[in-house]
């Protein structure tokens, strides 16, 4: 890759928009994906096993997991970069203009989803992947779903990703130059299904919490505040 293009990506406003909006429609995908593979819980615990285990035991996960570990911060430095970039540069009083002009919850708590995000992030880390996995995947994951704390936490973070990318999908196509009336209503309505579509996180942590008697609570309650 030429390295004056990559120097062009880090050092001009363009670029760092364009960086920001390939790492957001990436962790965008990344988060339907993930969505589908919590959706084998439904399968049953060999089906959910069977699946982690097969990531775990495959080599190239690793290296997967370092490359959304770039993207991540990717998304995450330059998003910083250009909020404040453009507070520096924004007339005196726009902001309030804007918001008066018809901004939408979503692009008007950008700043404020991407906080809670990161917040929740570092929860969903500590809760799910620097743990004890001897109990087994699917029993761990079960397990914290009857908990009503954590599922409480798992509502809040799935709502603030859903406002995030129901504006995130939309400006992530008009900064790459995709804006065109012919496809600008389909890009609309496909970046409110993918946000919509995290929605599916809470259902299923909901789905697990209202089947659960007095004792599966406590035990899963156990599981993500000791654990």
């Amino acid at each position: 890759m030429d390295i004056t293009f990559i120097k062009r990506l880090i050092t001009t406003s363009i670029g760092r928009k364009a960086v920001m909006a390939v790492s957001g429609l990436l962790l965008g995908g990344f988060m339907l994906v993930h969505l589908a593979e919590n959706l084998l819980l439904f399968r049953g615990e060999a089906a959910y096993n069977g699946w982690v285990e097969l990531l775990l035991s495959n080599p190239v996960t690793p290296l997967l997991e370092i490359g959304l570990l770039f993207i991540f911060l990717a998304h995450i430095v330059t998003g910083v970069w250009v909020r404040v970039e453009d507070f520096m540069n924004a007339p005196r009083g726009y902001e309030a203009r804007k918001w008066q002009g018809g901004r939408t919850i979503g692009s008007a708590t950008m700043l404020y989803t991407a906080a809670a995000i990161l917040a929740y992030l570092a929860y969903h880390l500590l809760t799910f992947r620097f743990v004890d996995h001897s109990m087994g995947f699917y029993q761990m994951v079960t397990g914290a779903f009857r908990a009503p704390l954590f599922v409480a936490i798992y509502i809040a973070g799935s709502t603030a990703l859903a406002l995030h990318l129901s504006h995130g999908m939309q400006s992530a196509f008009q900064t790459l130059g995709v804006n065109h009336p012919k496809y600008t209503p389909f890009i609309k309505i496909g970046g409110m299904l993918v946000a919509v579509s995290m929605i599916g996180f809470a259902l299923i942590s909901v789905y697990y919490l209202m089947n659960i008697d007095l004792k599966t609570a406590e035990a899963g309650y156990q599981v993500v505040v000791i654990r």
